[in-house]
């Protein structure tokens, strides 16, 4: 069967108004346009779709059955084009998050995109060292990465990378050393001393660590060996070393130890990591406009 939206509307013309000449009117054809529309619609629905009644045509039982389905293909119809003619639907942004940049940007992104109806922002939690190649690979739209001034990022085509924080290191004390803690050369005496709780050498960060510290003058004496920040914020508490940290890692994890800013200008970036050809999308530079703003509210914490 081959009919077409315009037949099906006049049928429903002729049925509402109760005549041809009655839908022709309303639909602005003439009345022998309306007679041909509905014989070429009886032609290819293979039935009889008008009956006379006396000087008067009314539709046949196949004719009522068709205008009971009509008017629900015109209202589809309907629904669809008022679909495409509005606002278009939230835009997905998948944006990879690690922990402690996540706990400070991402609520603070999420609320500046609140009345955006455009973008629908959806965190997606990546190990931070695989964070280029998952852009990359677009298993991610952008996401929130580490470079650090002592091992940082290598550049990569089609990656763009953007600034959003800056930090310094903190050294996260064993309760009860007895360190001046005012003293840049007591801290990096009491600092070689002790002993430390690192991350492994393999690691960006383990990486950095060691380099920090060796521009700071501290050689580290590598007791424990932990990835998870809050474990080894827990175990300096515990007094089994030093360890490494940043605000915003303490903002994940409070301690009640001492901290020291680390001697030197070692530092760490949060940054945001985005597809060149990404940026064409008006939802992925939303997102990072929000980080963006996010992350320049944190510019008063302690250690930048």
């Amino acid at each position: 069967m081959r009919w077409t939206l315009d037949q099906l509307r006049t049928l429903v013309a002729v049925a509402d108004e109760g005549t041809m000449s009655g839908a022709a009117a309303s639909l602005g054809y003439t009345t022998g346009a309306v007679s041909q529309q509905m014989a070429a619609l009886g032609r290819a629905v293979g039935r009889t779709l008008f009956v006379r009644d006396g000087v008067r045509l009314v539709l046949s039982d196949d004719g009522r059955v068709l205008l009971e389905q009509a008017r629900l293909v015109l209202e589809a119809e309907r629904r669809a084009s008022a679909v495409v003619r509005g606002p278009s639907p939230a835009a997905a942004v998948r944006l990879g998050v690690f922990g402690s940049a996540a706990v400070v940007g991402l609520p603070a992104a999420q609320v500046l995109l609140a009345d955006d109806p455009t973008v629908a922002l959806q965190a997606v939690e990546v190990d931070v060292e695989a964070m280029p190649d998952a852009v990359l690979r677009d298993e991610i739209d952008l996401a929130l990465g580490l470079d650090y001034s002592d091992a940082p990022l290598p550049p990569r085509r089609g990656l763009d990378v953007a600034r959003l924080h800056r930090e310094r290191f903190l050294l996260v004390l064993p309760p009860g050393g007895g360190a001046d803690l005012t003293s840049a050369e007591e801290v990096r005496a009491y600092a070689d001393a002790t002993d430390w709780i690192l991350p492994p050498a393999t690691s960006t960060f383990g990486r950095a660590v060691r380099a920090a510290c060796a521009r700071a003058g501290i050689a580290p004496r590598e007791r424990h060996l932990v990835t998870d920040t809050a474990v080894s914020i827990a175990l300096a508490e515990a007094g089994l070393g030093i360890t490494l940290v940043t605000p915003l890692m303490l903002a994940m994890r409070a301690t009640t130890a001492p901290t020291v800013p680390l001697p030197g200008p070692s530092t760490r970036d949060v940054v945001a990591l985005v597809r060149t050809s990404a940026l064409q999308r008006a939802g992925v530079v939303r997102v990072r406009s929000a980080l963006v703003e996010a992350f320049g509210r944190e510019k008063g914490s302690p250690g930048l």
